[in-house]
């Protein structure tokens, strides 16, 4: 048994003629790495065409219930940058000559525009024609703009100077009623504005979380174990 596995016994390798060897012919290509795509920013979207500014008129329109003030929409799109004066002065008089939007004065005097069936039905059935990145960023605008001037309306906000400080006043009404009050004390006048324009981003959700926080309120633990 120990003769058949001697070191000295063990056969030579044997080159066999045409022994197979791989060499690549060429080195293996690098991975190509696909170019990012580039989109343009939101704030460089624009829209050239009348009749697409006219359709989305219209659906800012039917967002709010298919009437809004003539101000107001003009703050919307022209103010805010999204929208050129004359595309919006043409778009509004194509819809007012072709009937899908009507002009009337509120009992304030104020020029209110209202969606009329043909206007809702623009809104309905080509508001895809609009770029959705465009209507999403003007639409945005619109629900900014309009919470912020119900805001306004319902709430009272003036800034009143005192010794070391400005304080912020609020004053929430429903009708000739006052709902709730509030004095806030800041440092500066710029604090205080600052505080302000956080309240008007929400105040019925600002208001609400105080009175949530008032109806929960529980007493003060005392602790009595070295009593």
């Amino acid at each position: 048994m120990e003769e058949l596995f001697a070191f000295d016994e063990i056969p030579e390798p044997i080159e066999l003629p045409g022994q197979l060897a791989f060499f690549p012919d060429k080195k293996p290509k690098q991975p190509t790495v696909p170019h990012k795509r580039s989109y343009p920013a939101m704030s460089q979207l624009t829209l050239n065409d009348p009749h697409l500014v006219s359709i989305l008129l219209c659906c800012i329109l039917l967002r709010f219930e298919g009437h809004l003030s003539e101000r107001w929409l003009y703050e919307i799109v022209v103010s805010s940058g999204h929208i050129s004066y004359f595309l919006y002065a043409d778009a509004v008089g194509f819809l007012l000559d072709n009937g899908s939007v009507a002009e009337e004065q509120d009992s304030e005097q104020n020029t209110m525009y209202y969606l009329t069936k043909r206007g809702v039905a623009c809104a309905e059935s080509l508001r895809q024609y609009v770029p959705k990145p465009f209507r999403d960023q003007v639409m945005l605008t619109a629900l900014r703009y309009v919470s912020r001037q119900r805001a306004i309306r319902e709430l009272s906000m003036r800034y009143e100077p005192d010794d070391d400080g400005v304080s912020l006043c609020l004053s929430c009404k429903d009708g000739n009623h006052d709902m709730f009050s509030l004095r806030v004390h800041a440092p500066s006048k710029e604090s205080a504005e600052m505080l302000g324009e956080r309240i008007l981003r929400n105040p019925a959700g600002f208001f609400g979380k105080i009175i949530d926080i008032a109806m929960n309120n529980e007493e003060e633990d005392f602790d009595l174990s070295d009593n």
